[in-house]
């Protein structure tokens, strides 16, 4: 028999089939642990693979024989759409240089503003207003301010349909680009 030490002061016996099944098992673990990074590996390539696909070549190709959308002979269509992106710095420096240009772009509107109640859109001077009240009656304060994704992506939508200058990139991460989607027939 083998013995094996579960915890400092208790050995337990095990027998030498015991001791060959979780050699075993342990074994099993470390080869499907193997084989789920490969896989995920794997994975990612393909996710690359197809967002080259989406995003590069269907869109050229389209664009080449002048089309934005089309059906295919098994009843599926494919549609070359704009697509967009946008996101502000996480770091708190270059987020209140993204959001000073928004106020000064006349999209302050889109920043929310809380302080203990929840200011919306545009309503910064009543949070301001809020927090100096707040303070000078002597309550600690906590001010977060924070603009919706989803609405910062409509909004750079809005302003390439229109034509207007993007947020700079180098105060945003900004994309702007065709897309390809397939709607497969049911």
């Amino acid at each position: 028999m083998t013995k094996i030490n579960f915890e400092e002061d208790k050995l337990e016996s095990v027998s030498n089939e015991d001791a060959s099944t979780i050699g075993d098992l342990c074994q099993q673990l470390v080869d499907a642990e193997t084989e789920i990074e490969a896989l995920k590996k794997v994975l990612q390539q393909k996710q690359e693979l197809a967002l080259e696909i989406k995003q590069v070549k269907i869109p050229q190709w389209m664009q080449d024989k002048n089309l934005s959308q089309l059906k295919l002979n098994d009843g599926s269509s494919v549609e070359v759409k704009n697509f967009y992106g946008i996101s502000i710095p996480k770091d708190p420096d270059g987020k209140s240089t993204a959001y000073q240009w928004l106020r000064d772009n006349n999209l302050g509107d889109l920043i929310k503003n809380e302080i203990a109640a929840r200011f919306g859109r545009n309503e910064d001077g009543k949070a301001l207003d809020f927090a100096k009240l707040a303070t000078a009656n002597g309550y600690e304060v906590q001010q977060t301010l924070k603009v919706e994704p989803m609405t910062l992506k409509a909004t750079l939508r809005e302003l390439h349909e229109k034509g207007a200058a993007l947020p700079p990139e180098d105060l945003f991460k900004t994309f702007v680009g065709r897309q390809a989607k397939v709607v497969r027939k049911k």
